[in-house]
C-alpha cells in the first residue's frame, strides 16, 4: 500500500466540497473516476468503473462503482463501502475558506484564528495530525479503497477474489446513495457474475462509548427509526384560552415524557442504544395572529437493536396518550384554580383523550370517503414537491387529517424518513468474525489492541447490507407516509443482498466539528496494511 498516494488522494478528495445536497457531492463521482483513471489498470480498463444516477434524486445525484477483476477467474468479491459527502463547515467560522484544504487550515490554525480545545491545540502542535472537513468522515477510507484496487493492479499475484469499490453520497442525510445501490449490487452481481459476501466499511469509530484501551472493528449496527407525533389541538382566541386546546402544549408533553427516557433505550447481548433525542419540535403557524396555533409537531432520534416498529409503536401510543391525559388533567386543575381566583364563570371545553395512527387514520378515512380519499392521497403525495422528507411526511398527514370527521383534537403517530433497520449479530463462528479475530492477533505484534464489537452505535450505510432478523413490514410501511413513492428501504433486497460487513476506519476525532482530524502515524502507517490483510483475509475464506 503507497501510503503516499493515499494521502495525495485524500487531499483531492477532502478538496471537492461535497457538502450532502450541494454541486461539490453531486460532482464527487467524477473526480473519483479521475483519481482511479490515474493509473494504467483503469486506463486499460475503463469499463471497469460505472458511475449511476439515483432514480429519486431532485438533482442528478449518483454514485460510483469500480471493480478489480481477479487474475484467477472467480466470483468471490469483497466490497469495500465508502459515501463521499460531508456535513456543512459553519462551525469552521472564519476558517471556512479553508476547510476543504488541510493543509491551508493547518496554517489558519497555526495562527491561532480560532480557539481550539486543548486536546485539539494538543494534536496540532505534535504534527501528527491531520485537520479538515472529511480526512476522518470518510474520505481517508475511500482513499484507502482506491489503494486497495491499485495495490492489486501492481501485484495481481496477491488477489484471490476481485474487489468492488462502491462510494455513495447522502449518508449524512437520508442514505438515497446506498439505497439506491442495494438494488443496483443484486443486478450488478448478476450481470458480471460476481458473488458478495463480505464488505469493508471505514468509517471511523465515533461512538459515545469509545474505549480508550483500544481501536474497534464493528460487525454489527444499531437501527434508526423516526416517530413523528402530529398534534392537532382547538384553535380559540387568546382572550378565551380555557375554550380551546393549545397543541404546544400536547407536543411539549410528549417531548417531556420521551425526551432521554430510558424506557426507549433497547438493549440486546449487553450493548445498548443511546437514549431517545427530540430532533425538531414547533407549531406550524406560519403567521402571527390572536388566534392559538391549530396543529404542531415533534419527532424523535429513535434507535433500536432488537425492537421491531410493530413494537416501537405500541410503546409510543401509550406514551401519547399519557402525555394526552396529563394535559387535559392539568388544564382542568389550571381552570379550577382560576375560578377561585377571579370568582367568576369562565368558559371551558372538555375533550377526551384521542390517540391514532396514520394506518388507522388513513383507514377511517377510507371508510369515510371510499376511493374517493385514496385516490386524493395518491395524487397529492405524488405531486409533493421534493423537499424535507420529514416535512414531506408531515404534509400527507396533515392533509389525511382533512378527511377525519372527528375535529377534536388528537394526536396522529407515524414515522418519518429516514429508517436504518437492525443489523441483528453474527454468529459466532462466522467468517467474518474469524478473519477480525486474525487481525485482533496482528495487532498484537504491531503493539495495537483491537476490539471485535457487535453493534456501531452512529448512524450507517451498513444497516442496508444486510437484515439477519425479521421486520414487520405492515406496521412499518403503513405508518409511514411516504412509503412506496417518495421514499422506501428495499427490505428484501437487503436480505437477498446478506452481506457480512466490518467497519475498520482511521484513527481520527471530532467528526462533524471543526476540529475533525486523523492521526498521521496510524492512519498512513498501520491501518492501511491490516485494511489490505482484512481483504486478503476474507478473500481466503
Amino acid at each position: 500500500m503507497d501510503k503516499q498516494r493515499i494521502f495525495d488522494h485524500l487531499l483531492k478528495l477532502c478538496a471537492v466540497p461535497s457538502i450532502s445536497g450541494s454541486d461539490g457531492e453531486r460532482a464527487m463521482p467524477d473526480t473519483i473516476r479521475a483519481c482511479l483513471m490515474e493509473h494504467a489498470y483503469f486506463q486499460k480498463h475503463p469499463d471497469y468503473i460505472d458511475i449511476f444516477t439515483i432514480p429519486q434524486a431532485a438533482e442528478k445525484e449518483s454514485y460510483i462503482f469500480a471493480r478489480y477483476e481477479c487474475e484467477r477467474k472467480t466470483e468471490k468479491t469483497i466490497l469495500l463501502l465508502s459515501h463521499f459527502d460531508v456535513v456543512a463547515i459553519d462551525e469552521y467560522g472564519a476558517g471556512k475558506p479553508y476547510a476543504f484544504d488541510p493543509i491551508a487550515y493547518e496554517d489558519f490554525l497555526k495562527k491561532d484564528k480560532v480557539h481550539l480545545d486543548e486536546e485539539s491545540q494538543a494534536d496540532l502542535e505534535s504534527g501528527h495530525y491531520l485537520f479538515g472537513r472529511g480526512v476522518c468522515d470518510m474520505k481517508w477510507g475511500l482513499a484507502a479503497d482506491m489503494e486497495v484496487l491499485f495495490h492489486f493492479a501492481e501485484h495481481p499475484d496477491e488477489a484471490e477474489a476481485n474487489v468492488l469499490l462502491v462510494s455513495v453520497p447522502d449518508e449524512e442525510r437520508n442514505s438515497m446513495g446506498m439505497l439506491a445501490a442495494v438494488p443496483q449490487l443484486l443486478a450488478y452481481q448478476r450481470k458480471h457474475n460476481l458473488k458478495i459476501e463480505h464488505c469493508i466499511v471505514s468509517e471511523p469509530d465515533i461512538s459515545p462509548d469509545k474505549c480508550m484501551n483500544g481501536k474497534r472493528m464493528f460487525i454489527g449496527a444499531a437501527g434508526k427509526i423516526v416517530p413523528l407525533f402530529y398534534c392537532v389541538g382547538k384553535e380559540t382566541h387568546v382572550g378565551d384560552p380555557y375554550f380551546g386546546l393549545n397543541p404546544n402544549t400536547l407536543c411539549s408533553a410528549i417531548v417531556e415524557r420521551m425526551e432521554l427516557d430510558p424506557n426507549f433505550i433497547d438493549t440486546a447481548r449487553g450493548y445498548e442504544t443511546p437514549a431517545p433525542t427530540c430532533l425538531k419540535q414547533s407549531d406550524c403557524k406560519t403567521n402571527y395572529s390572536v388566534q392559538t396555533p391549530y396543529d404542531a409537531y415533534c419527532y424523535f432520534n429513535l434507535m433500536t437493536l432488537s425492537k421491531t416498529p410493530d413494537v416501537i409503536m405500541k410503546e409510543l401510543i401509550d406514551l401519547a396518550e399519557d402525555a394526552f391525559a396529563a394535559v387535559l388533567k392539568k388544564r382542568i386543575e389550571y381552570h379550577h384554580a382560576a375560578l377561585k381566583k377571579v370568582g367568576k364563570h369562565i368558559p371551558i371545553n372538555e375533550y377526551p383523550v384521542n390517540v391514532m395512527t396514520y394506518q388507522q387514520l388513513y383507514q377511517r378515512c377510507e371508510q369515510l370517503h371510499g376511493q374517493t380519499f385514496v385516490t386524493h392521497m395518491q395524487t397529492f403525495i405524488k405531486q409533493l414537491k421534493n423537499d424535507d422528507l420529514r416535512k414531506m411526511s408531515l404534509a400527507v398527514v396533515q392533509e389525511a387529517h382533512t378527511f377525519l370527521d372527528d375535529r377534536n383534537p388528537i394526536i396522529i403517530l407515524s414515522f418519518t424518513p429516514p429508517y436504518y433497520p437492525h443489523s441483528g449479530f453474527l454468529h459466532e463462528d462466522a467468517v467474518l468474525r474469524k478473519a477480525c479475530e486474525r487481525i485482533v492477533r496482528d495487532g498484537e505484534a504491531i503493539q495495537e489492541t483491537y476490539h471485535i464489537n457487535d453493534c456501531f452505535n452512529g448512524l450507517t450505510d451498513m444497516s442496508y447490507l444486510s437484515l439477519r432478523e425479521p421486520v414487520d413490514i405492515d406496521s412499518l410501511t403503513k405508518n409511514f407516509p411516504l412509503w412506496g413513492i417518495h421514499y422506501e428501504v428495499p427490505l428484501q433486497k437487503i436480505r437477498d443482498l446478506n452481506i457480512d460487513f466490518v467497519n475498520f476506519g482511521p484513527l481520527g476525532k471530532d467528526p462533524h466539528k471543526y476540529t475533525e482530524r486523523i492521526d498521521l502515524e496510524y492512519s498512513m502507517e498501520k491501518a492501511p496494511v491490516l485494511l489490505l490483510k482484512l481483504v486478503r483475509y476474507l478473500s481466503e475464506s
